[in-house]
């Protein structure tokens, strides 16, 4: 007990230490060129971009989208042009779902991480890194989209990570006076350890983050290796996640996709023993928990670039939506569990099941909003 408690301590203070040699240190992103769209010219947004990135060479493309499908696949370019959608979109929810009150931004479309189950893959036809450069218009939408009855958080981390490059685009710091005084949340969701920018814009406007709220993909140091090429460590997440809440920044913690030929309950208790000792407690708005599935599409993907991948570990049946999932009983007992880890060491930290019908919920013992709620949605 006493040897466990010393490796504790020491774990933390690894956290603590790499939090400390990272500060003020952003993404060892670099993009060599900007292929920028001739309408973004104009754009103040464009202009932020190539004003941050100094060594990388620019070039005028008048037709984005047949570059795009000539070469489909990531390089070191950034390409930059108008969106022509809708910026705001509902949050696609699992039928029988509860509700989750969240839409999201298209901000970005892909990341400069690798992950290997990320299910952009089967939902996007290209990889390259895009920034929308139209801002204004994705501003008018999200202040028609505020309402204080029925969204309670944006999201900018469905297309994209919404960190990893931020200190680039600046789009979080730019949103967020929107969401000041509405009750809703600006959620923004990472692998990175990318706040710096964010922390030192407080130092002179410490009420910008009043409506923040960042939220890490947490998992252990085997399934980040094994499957997610890139992106921070572990230690480099949590280290940032301590940072964030000590600033006064909320933030929550999420355990999705748990991948099941990387799950271990001792390393999840781990995890919550580390989270314990470096984040502020009160700063916690949720966990979040989700078992690895499939969108239609992406089973297939991934087996055509590693037929032997661990992703495909553990009994998998296709649902009503067309999803690969696990085995359900495998999936329930894997929610009792880490649900067990975060009520031992957060009791009263509220916990949400990620892409799960009502009867999921119940089964795993964790609670659910009731339908039609708006004082338990306004909550969550």
């Amino acid at each position: 007990m006493a040897q466990a408690g010393r490796i504790h301590r020491l774990l933390i203070r690894q956290v603590k230490r790499q939090a400390c040699e990272r500060r003020g240190r952003g993404m060892d992103i670099n993009f060599n060129r900007i292929l920028l769209d001739g309408k973004s010219r104009q754009d103040g947004l464009a202009a932020r971009i190539i004003g941050n990135l100094p060594a990388a060479a620019v070039e005028v493309i008048d037709d984005i989208p047949s570059l795009i499908i000539q070469k489909p696949g990531k390089d070191d370019s950034l390409i930059l042009t108008r969106h022509e959608g809708e910026f705001v979109k509902d949050f696609p929810s699992t039928p029988g779902a509860p509700p989750c009150g969240e839409k999201y931004i298209i901000t970005t479309l892909n990341c400069p991480f690798a992950c290997t189950y990320c299910y952009l893959q089967s939902y996007l036809a290209h990889g390259r890194i895009v920034v929308f450069t139209n801002i204004d218009r994705m501003k008018r939408e999200i202040r028609k989209a505020l309402s204080p009855r029925a969204v309670q958080r944006f999201t900018t981390g469905e297309m994209s990570d919404s960190l990893a490059i931020d200190h680039i685009t600046g789009h979080t710091l730019e949103l967020l006076p929107l969401f000041r005084g509405t009750g809703t949340l600006l959620e923004v969701r990472t692998k990175s350890a990318n706040v710096g920018h964010i922390i030192d814009r407080m130092a002179s406007d410490p009420g910008i983050a009043e409506n923040l709220l960042i939220t890490w993909t947490i998992a252990p140091s085997g399934a980040i290796r094994g499957e997610e090429y890139l992106a921070s460590s572990v230690e480099e997440r949590i280290g940032a996640m301590s940072r964030a809440s000590a600033a006064g920044i909320r933030v929550a913690i999420r355990f999705d996709p748990v991948i099941p030929w990387y799950y271990d309950k001792d390393e999840y208790e781990k995890l919550a023993r580390i989270i314990f000792g470096s984040v502020d407690h009160a700063m916690i708005h949720r966990f979040e928990i989700g078992v690895m599935r499939f969108p239609p599409g992406l089973w297939e993907k991934v087996r055509k670039r590693d037929s032997r991948s661990n992703l495909f570990k553990g009994e998998y049946f296709r649902d009503g939506e067309g999803k690969m999932r696990l085995y359900r009983p495998e999936r329930i007992r894997i929610y009792r569990e880490i649900d067990d880890i975060i009520r031992k060491y957060f009791s009263p930290a509220r916990v949400d099941l990620s892409m799960e019908d009502r009867e999921v919920w119940e089964d795993a013992g964790i609670s659910a909003p009731r339908p039609g709620s708006e004082a338990e949605l306004a909550d969550r």
